[in-house]
């Protein structure tokens, strides 16, 4: 090689490191997080406002410099309510799209699947919506969900019981996993404490006519009528109560009746109803006032729509996830598999709703909802007395 090529050679290296080192560093890879929620379907207005939920908490990581300086990338995917569909979104996000956790999910129909496939592909799922006891008593140490049922029975045998003083109750309860098992907890409360449940009764799937129910209830001489349906069921229920003279001390529906879209449909006739909530605008765990009222202008500014409950749920389920990763790598750990499995079991995070963690079974430590009645066209906490925002009527 002459002196020439040599010379030559030297300077078209010189010129190369120069190029690469004017060159902007290449970007870090985005952390995949993989999401499934009913966003179509029967179950499609809750499934796109835990969505919401998410996206909002997504959007606000990354403008805060995302992970470690990596950016969040959200893969979601819609189940349809179709739990062959969820597995399939389960499959494809923990394995070709190698997301690093699962998040979402509504009704344990769903979660279920979801939950054994994250199991099988060791990536952690945090389910946003989940009560059915079995999902955390079979050993899955990848599975996580923010709401319990334990959340559920207290406040609504409680104000029942002690708040309301009946005696004679009536309990409907939809055929999924958790309503299952929440109306035989509350019977079970109920019995012990002398309170006598007098009907005691599934609704079938895509059943639209409850009169002959309501008259059973009426006939019985029910105090309180108990629904763990869902918000399509609680608004035929009312209708048709009122259509058929039932009359009633009190009608507390379990799911759905915190939706602002109850008062939006039945109007004056809204006016009594008793729910349940974790969290919506307006009530929020205690000192939690200030970063509660920043969510929702942040949301309404995000989606044009106030805040419905389930929102939080996708949101405090996020920011979770968010603290997990952080302490994976914040320790050097990958933010992936066991490693993040670990981290996400030691999360702690104050939310709206409330506290944020996890027991050693993947059920929260601390998940509160409240009661509250539709009091002149607005949802007002009523029960337990510390919270209270107004008196039952």
């Amino acid at each position: 090689m002459t002196s020439l090529t040599k010379r030559a050679l030297r300077g078209a290296l010189v010129v190369c490191l120069a190029a690469a080192l004017a060159a902007p560093a290449r970007a870090a890879e985005p952390i995949v997080i993989g999401e499934i929620n009913p966003l179509t379907g029967a179950l499609a207005l809750q499934g796109t406002t835990v969505h919401q939920g998410i996206v909002l908490a997504i959007e606000e990581q990354n403008a805060r410099g995302g992970i470690a300086g990596r950016r969040l990338l959200l893969l979601s995917r819609d189940d349809e309510g179709r739990p062959e569909r969820a597995i399939a979104a389960a499959e494809e996000l923990a394995g070709r799209s190698q997301s690093v956790a699962l998040i979402g999910g509504y009704v344990d129909s769903l979660v279920g699947p979801i939950a054994e496939v994250a199991d099988r592909a060791r990536v952690p799922y945090l389910a946003t919506a989940s009560l059915d006891e079995r999902l955390t008593g079979r050993g899955n140490r990848y599975f996580f969900r923010i709401s319990s049922l334990a959340g559920y029975v207290r406040p609504m045998t409680g104000f029942v019981e002690s708040g309301l003083g009946a005696r004679r109750v009536a309990v409907f309860y939809s055929p999924t996993p958790g309503a299952t098992q929440l109306a035989r907890r509350q019977r079970e409360v109920f019995e012990r404490a002398g309170v006598r449940v007098l009907v005691y009764e599934p609704l079938a799937a895509g059943l639209s006519d409850f009169t002959p129910l309501l008259a059973r209830v009426r006939d019985q001489g029910a105090d309180v009528l108990i629904s763990n349906t869902f918000f399509a069921d609680h608004l035929v229920l009312v209708r048709q109560m009122a259509q058929g003279g039932v009359k009633l001390r009190a009608f507390l529906g379990a799911f759905g009746m915190e939706f602002p879209d109850v008062i939006r449909s039945l109007g004056p006739a809204a006016d009594g109803l008793y729910g349940t909530t974790a969290w919506q605008p307006g009530i929020t765990a205690p000192g939690q006032e200030a970063e509660s009222q920043a969510f929702v202008e942040a949301f309404a500014k995000r989606f044009g729509v106030q805040a419905a409950p389930l929102a939080m749920h996708g949101y405090a389920a996020a920011r979770a996830l968010f603290a997990a990763l952080e302490a994976a790598a914040r320790g050097g750990r990958p933010l992936t598999g066991p490693g993040l499995r670990d981290a996400l079991a030691a999360a702690d995070v104050m939310t709206p709703m409330g506290r944020v963690g996890f027991d050693e079974r993947g059920d929260p430590v601390s998940y509160e909802r409240v009661i509250l009645q539709i009091q002149d066209g607005r949802h007002v906490v009523v029960w337990p007395k510390e919270r209270a925002q107004a008196a039952a009527r």
